[in-house]
């Protein structure tokens, strides 16, 4: 019999020991990136980089953006998906702990005793009526799962990697939330700007039909130019409509993104039309610098690392497991009037091997198997959507700068049209339609120029956010601790609330 539980035993350890987890290559990552940087591919100024926003040079954006960074409602719900990662690490560590558990217990029994008069027993003793039996108990008790193969261990350790994934989920959402208000803040201005420009087309167009008007009480043209002077004027008039709603939903957008009533954002934005930029270059760095910045990367990453762990633990799991219980307490016992009482001390182990569970181990072990590969396919989705928003951002900054040169150049152009049309009808060598003319093609030049500036703007902002930028990495720190510190310095309204962190 111990033979052939001995030869279980070997069969057991050796198909754990050969259940290993599969090997998996490092994702690739290109040396450089495709599109052409020049100095950019520097490595960014740490500082700059974790306050980009700052680079626009617009005090009410940075305003807004640490308000949403302290508010937001997306925050406040990837905080409380880290406090449940960190909870759950702290369940994890009690594994590999004994459990202690003072415990007691008390009975009394009613035994009537008259059925035992006509016996012997009861001239031998005094018996008759009710006599009461009591037993009490009052112990420590301890029991603690020995682990022997580090399947506890692996799974603490598989917990840590998710608040780690969660930490950097949060650093994602937050980078995602100065991102979004960015863009918003961007497209307001832009709104503002072009609803200045739609309300000096209308002055020219009203100003043209005002010439139309006169030119047909003079004979010189037809109703029919009165009229389509007048329908490109209420055409410019109409479109005020749009650029009010637009206005009005990217303002309530940059409400809810501050968790501030509706109407604040519009209220200061007043009537400012400047679209703000950055006037420096964005370095780039190397792809390399992804895994070090992008939290999305980050999280997969750490993703990944806690379900290999799980996988690993789970075919630990086919090792014998130890368990050992002890107790010591007091115990009593009384009969009537007579009592007593003794010390308890018990000191107990138990060793237990899987024999046959109908396949649960090993589904156990397929499903881990399973979520590391997911886990795995994420890393590559992360790490090649990160390139590609570098990529694409980078291609995007590059077209809107060289739009923005010719733009800057046709409205210089535009301008000097204006100006000297300006000039010619001012001593009587041009006609105010001339004129007029001229004032629509500068509008129309001022109008793609800030058409230009917006997409510049956004494109700045999308290669920021890209990077990675709008968290700090101190340079000797690996990604999971540089998450972790920053983590720490977020406030929140859920932080006075929380479970401190013993981790």
């Amino acid at each position: 019999m111990i033979i052939r539980r001995l030869t279980m035993l070997a069969a057991a350890l050796t198909l754990a020991a050969c259940s290993t987890p599969p090997v998996r290559e490092r994702p690739p990552l290109p040396a450089t990136y495709y599109t052409p940087a020049g100095d950019v591919a520097q490595p960014a100024d740490p500082a700059a980089l974790a306050r980009w926003w700052r680079q626009f040079d617009d005090p009410l954006l940075a305003e807004l953006v640490e308000t949403a960074l302290v508010r937001n409602l997306d925050q406040q719900a990837a905080l409380a998906e880290l406090r449940i990662a960190r909870a759950q690490l702290r369940q994890s560590r009690s594994a590999l702990l004994p459990r202690l558990d003072l415990g007691g217990q008390a009975s009394r029994q009613i035994i009537n005793t008259d059925a035992l008069a006509d016996t012997p027993l009861a001239d031998e003793f005094d018996v008759g009526g009710d006599v009461n039996f009591d037993t009490w108990q009052l112990a420590l008790q301890a029991e603690w799962e020995v682990d022997l193969f580090g399947a506890n261990r692996l799974r603490r350790d598989g917990a840590g990697r998710q608040v780690q994934s969660a930490e950097a989920q949060l650093v994602a959402v937050r980078l995602a939330v100065a991102s979004n208000l960015a863009q918003g803040y961007v497209q307001a201005r832009a709104l503002l700007a072009q609803r200045a420009l739609l309300d000096e087309g209308v002055r020219i167009a009203r100003e043209a039909e005002r010439i139309a008007d006169g030119r047909f009480r003079l004979g010189e043209v037809t109703r029919l130019d009165i009229e389509a002077a007048g329908a490109q004027r209420a055409a410019l008039e109409a479109q005020r409509g749009d650029i009010d709603a637009g206005l009005a939903e990217a303002a309530f957008a940059l409400d809810t993104l501050i968790d501030q009533p509706h109407g604040t954002v519009l209220q200061r934005l007043g009537a400012g039309t400047r679209v703000p930029t950055a006037d420096v270059e964005i370095p780039r760095g190397q792809p390399l610098d992804l895994l070090r910045r992008r939290p999305d990367v980050i999280a997969a990453v750490a993703g990944l690392d806690a379900a290999e762990l799980a996988a690993l633990a789970s075919r630990r799991d086919l090792f014998p497991k130890l368990g050992v219980s002890a107790a010591l307490g007091r115990s009593g016992v009384g009969i009537g009037d007579l009592s007593g009482a003794s010390d308890l001390r018990s000191l107990a182990a138990q060793l237990g091997f899987p024999w046959l569970d109908f396949g649960a181990s090993r589904a156990a072990i397929d499903l881990a198997d399973a979520q590391a590969d997911a886990g795995f396919v994420q890393v590559r989705q992360a790490l090649a959507t990160a390139l590609q928003d570098v990529e694409t951002a980078s291609a995007q900054l590059a077209a809107r700068r060289a739009q923005r040169a010719a733009r800057a150049e046709a409205l210089a152009r535009a301008q000097r049209t204006h100006d000297m049309a300006r000039r010619t009808y001012d001593v009587g060598l041009a006609n105010l339609a001339d004129l007029l003319d001229a004032e629509r093609a500068l509008l129309d030049a001022r109008q793609q120029s800030l058409d230009t500036d917006r997409a510049f703007a956004l494109a700045q902002i999308a290669l920021y956010t890209a990077l990675g930028g709008g968290w700090s990495v101190p340079h000797d720190a690996v990604p999971g601790d540089a998450v972790r510190s920053t983590v720490d310095d977020v406030p929140d309204r859920i932080r006075e609330a929380s479970v401190p962190r013993d981790d």
